[in-house]
């Protein structure tokens, strides 16, 4: 039998449409199987702590319940902590940034709205969209600037930081979530009456007191300064003795329009609004390429419709205690412009448009800095020697206070009436008006500290002796008695202490419950958002 040859197989044989269907799928899903991994793996390189585009470091600047929160969107939301306080809700915004605190770093105030609301959530408190604007509307600061409307809140105060009317409103429904938890905290709690009795007691006891000062200057004929203790000082302190730093900067001064007897209070009112927004305005342009500040600033200064007075100065570098005319007595626009973080690199060398009592603004444009250097022994000498008086002189009145406190102590616990005892220790008392905690010492330095140590000292004797302000001396007071002053606002009085004690345990419980949500939120942080003491940024949102 003759077999039939098995015909070879033709690779360019047309596939049938149920074998181009099967061919056309598994080609289709290979490439899906691709995009799906291109796509698991850019989803996982974003949710990645670290931004590995240049080596950045971290970028997850907050970490709460397991999500990474981004620098921008961290930026944008320490705006609300600025917004919080621009409109008086002062005691919600401290709550969550801190209290005592020094620094303005807001980090910490952002991961604590995380959590807020992450715990009003949880507990079913979900204000709505109306109960938020009604909130905003009984802000302090609407009833404290009664011309302030939506229209000047929205250009002055969010506009500005980058955020709008949403933003508002989910500020006030942190702000009642956070109100409304303190609530269920404190229901049914309040302070002890007997407390508010020794509150009351406190605050009204009247001080019958005295005196006694000793005064730095009085003692600084008394130094003796050898050209060994200069020598001495300079060698410990070489480091530290350098010439004051000096910075050059551009003053950009918008003048307002003058207003004429013919405008209406709105006219006037709607005529500085225009300014303030085109400042605003032209600062936004400028900040958008410091770089060019300076044909920028000509162009504003030349445009026909700028309808008010711009002027540009050069100022030489100048160091922050001897500034130039323009800007003596101006201490925040000088802690400005010396701030470390201010350079004369752009993006770090201009300020915010500062207002003038006269209604103008200020821009300063860092242009140069000069270091500081080390100074020689000569150089040096002049400041040397104020520096040893100083320490010397104060050593010496300090040492005539204690020794006069401690023998007129002496002598009144031997029974000599105040006077004798004053005259023993070579005391001059001076008599103090009258006074109480809430009425302290009038025309008195540091009134606040007589009253605090009046209170810790027992009638017919001195408190221990005390720093006059400012480094003058030293100073210890004699109290002659205490008395409790009867009041027919007593019942009025103690019903406010009543309510500032409540306020201080409701602020108490709050703390100690979301100390704990804190701690189970595993909320985390790599850094602050911003450099210390640098103003509260403006940022965009970055999904996180």
């Amino acid at each position: 039998m003759i077999r039939a040859r098995p015909r070879p197989l033709n690779y360019f044989t047309p596939l049938s449409p149920l074998n181009m269907s099967l061919n056309f799928f598994l080609r289709g899903k290979t490439f899906v199987m691709i995009v799906m991994v291109a796509l698991f793996a850019g989803l996982a390189w974003f949710s990645t702590d670290y931004d590995t585009r240049g080596a950045q470091g971290p970028t997850c600047v907050i970490k709460v319940y397991g999500k990474c929160y981004r620098d921008q969107e961290v930026r944008r939301l320490a705006q609300f902590y600025a917004v919080a306080n621009d409109i008086l809700f002062v005691d919600f915004a401290m709550s969550l940034f801190g209290e005592d605190r020094l620094d303005r770093d807001p980090t910490d105030f952002v991961t604590n709205l995380l959590v807020l609301r992450h715990e009003a959530k949880k507990l079913g408190i979900e204000p709505t969209a109306e109960e938020a604007k009604e909130a905003i509307r009984t802000a302090p600061i609407f009833a404290m600037q009664t011309w302030i409307n939506d229209d000047i809140l929205v250009d002055r105060v969010l506009a500005p930081r980058g955020l709008n009317k949403a933003d508002l409103i989910q500020l006030g429904q942190d702000y009642l979530s956070w109100r409304k938890i303190s609530d269920l905290l404190s229901a049914g709690n309040s302070a002890v009456p007997i407390e508010i009795e020794k509150a009351y007691v406190r605050d009204n006891q009247q001080f019958t007191a005295s005196l006694a000062e000793f005064k730095r200057e009085d003692f600084v004929g008394k130094v003796e300064l050898t050209d060994e203790k200069i020598q001495t000082y300079y060698d410990e302190h070489q480091e530290d003795l350098l010439s004051d730093e000096k910075r050059g900067v551009t003053a950009l001064k918008f003048s307002p329009p003058a207003e004429t007897p013919e405008m209406t209070a709105e006219q006037k009112a709607e005529q500085k609004l225009a300014f303030n927004n085109r400042v605003n305005e032209i600062y936004a342009n400028i900040a958008g390429d410091e770089s060019k500040f300076a044909d920028l600033a000509k162009k504003a200064k030349a445009n026909p419709e700028n309808k008010f007075e711009i002027t540009i100065e050069e100022i030489a570098p100048f160091a922050e205690v001897s500034p130039p005319e323009l800007l003596k007595d101006k201490n925040e626009i000088l802690a400005d412009i010396f701030n470390p973080s201010r350079s004369a690199q752009p993006g770090r060398s201009l300020t915010v448009p500062y207002p003038q009592e006269d209604g103008s603004y200020l821009i300063l444009k860092i242009n140069e800095v000069i270091e500081p250097v080390g100074l020689t022994l000569e150089e040096s000498r002049e400041q040397i020697k104020t520096a040893l008086t100083a320490i010397q002189s104060n050593l010496l009145v300090n040492e005539a206070a204690t020794e006069a406190s401690s023998k007129m102590l002496e002598a009144l616990e031997a029974g000599k009436p105040a006077a004798e005892a004053a005259k023993s220790a070579g005391v001059e008392l001076k008599p103090l008006p009258p006074f109480s905690r809430t009425n302290p010492p009038a025309k008195i330095e540091a009134a606040s500290q007589i009253v605090s140590v009046a209170m810790q000292t027992r009638p017919g004797s001195v408190s221990e002796v005390l720093p006059m302000p400012a480094g003058k001396g030293y100073q210890f007071l004699f109290v002659q008695k205490t008395e409790l002053v009867e009041s027919e606002e007593a019942d009025s009085r103690k019903a406010s202490l009543r309510v500032a004690a409540n306020s201080d345990y409701r602020r108490t419980l709050f703390k100690a419950w979301f100390r704990e949500q804190l701690k189970e939120s595993g909320a985390s942080r790599s850094g602050p958002v911003l450099p210390d003491e640098e103003e509260v940024p403006t940022g965009e949102t970055e999904e996180g």
